[in-house]
């Protein structure tokens, strides 16, 4: 008789006790479990479901990540149950493969209308292999069902809640669902953005008219610039020498677990902002309404978002020559800013000389696909 494919990757999945306390706290594995295997069949035999959404989870659902932990393993489950709704399970297992929990979620479902009041669209952040957050957000319509009625169809007034619900998982394989706490939009912003984010283009200009950019095409870095000469713009190409290239290529933000953001060339930090769930870090040494370039009139202390823009940090007279291992373009920076652009879904940091116009935006896709 054939061996069954399932029962030899699950002997794969218990690993035994001495490998298993050897593994990083911080690690995923991608454990290649058949989507037929009887893990799958145990999480969904673990549910309520009616015959309907049964066969729909049997045909959808997908393994998208599995952990150790002192019991066994856990194992994350993504599903759509016959409904607009994406589904995802959290499961517990035994070392031998055995169902000890199974935490089902909704992570959100198709919503037609914001006045119609949405559900909560969730999504899990891991921790480490033994705690995650649920993080959440909600759209609710303030005005009363009377209003409504007289307005028309998307006229209505709503107002975005977050919050974040820390779970555990202990030594028994228990999975433990804590108080739901509502937090800032900067957090749940930051927390769906925690990783590395690579630098993807420059634009800056200097002088009376000279503009430059900086470009990346299938990894390989070109810069360009061009100026006014005799009432023409006229391009010019810029030679980047290996070390421009090395700077170039290990530019990037991190979000850290603790939610605070360095700006980084490869392992060493540039720049670095603690997190501040109320307000970005605003260190300048005049009013922002008097610089020129790089600063919103309207910044203060207390500043989250403006016209979908997060500001994180702006700052100026930066001691010594803080920016010179990135102020590429411009050369003379002594100021910057840091953003997240939230219709662009992209980090900008701008570099500029404080006591005038010269300036460079760089921009950092995010990498999460937030």
């Amino acid at each position: 008789m054939e061996e069954n494919p399932s029962k030899e990757k699950i002997s794969q999945v218990a690993e035994p006790e001495h490998l298993i306390a050897e593994l990083p706290q911080d690690s995923i594995f991608e454990i290649d479990v058949p989507d037929d295997s009887i893990l799958t069949i145990q999480i969904i035999n673990s549910m309520e479901l009616d015959s309907f959404t049964r066969f729909a989870f049997y045909e959808t659902i997908q393994i998208n990540n599995t952990r150790f932990c002192p019991s066994g393993f856990v194992i994350e489950t993504s599903s759509q149950g016959g409904t607009p709704c994406e589904q995802i399970q959290v499961s517990s297992f035994d070392r031998n493969a055995k169902i000890i929990q199974v935490v089902p979620l909704t992570l959100g479902c198709d919503c037609p209308s914001e006045c119609e009041g949405c559900e909560w669209q969730k999504s899990i952040d891991w921790q480490d292999n033994t705690h995650f957050n649920i993080n959440e957000e909600a759209t609710n319509v303030l005005n009363s069902n009377e209003e409504l009625a007289r307005l028309n169809y998307e006229d209505c007034d709503t107002k975005t809640t977050y919050s974040k619900t820390a779970c555990s998982i202990d030594g028994q394989g228990a999975i433990n669902i804590g108080q739901k706490k509502n937090i800032t939009r900067k957090e749940a912003l930051l927390q769906a953005l925690k990783g590395k984010h690579s630098l993807s283009a420059i634009s800056g200009f200097s002088g009376a008219n000279t503009m430059y950019d900086y470009t990346q095409t299938n990894h390989v870095w070109n810069a360009f610039g061009s100026s006014i000469h005799q009432a023409r713009r006229e391009p010019f190409d810029i030679a980047l020498d290996a070390e421009e290239i090395s700077i170039l290529q290990g530019l990037q933000i991190s979000v850290q677990k603790d939610l605070s953001v360095a700006v980084m060339v490869n392992d060493t930090s540039i720049i670095s902002i603690p997190f501040n769930p109320n307000g970005l870090l605003l260190e300048l040494s005049q009013k922002p309404e008097a610089y020129i370039m790089g600063v919103p009139d309207s910044l203060t202390p207390s500043t989250t978002v403006i016209n979908e823009v997060l500001y994180l940090a702006t700052k100026d007279q930066l001691e010594g020559n803080a920016l010179n291992p990135i102020d590429l373009v411009i050369g003379i920076a002594d100021a910057y800013t840091l953003a997240f652009n939230v219709i662009e879904n992209r980090f900008e940091l701008t570099l500029f000389y404080a006591d005038c116009c010269d300036n460079a935006i760089y921009l950092f896709k995010n990498q999460n696909n937030y």
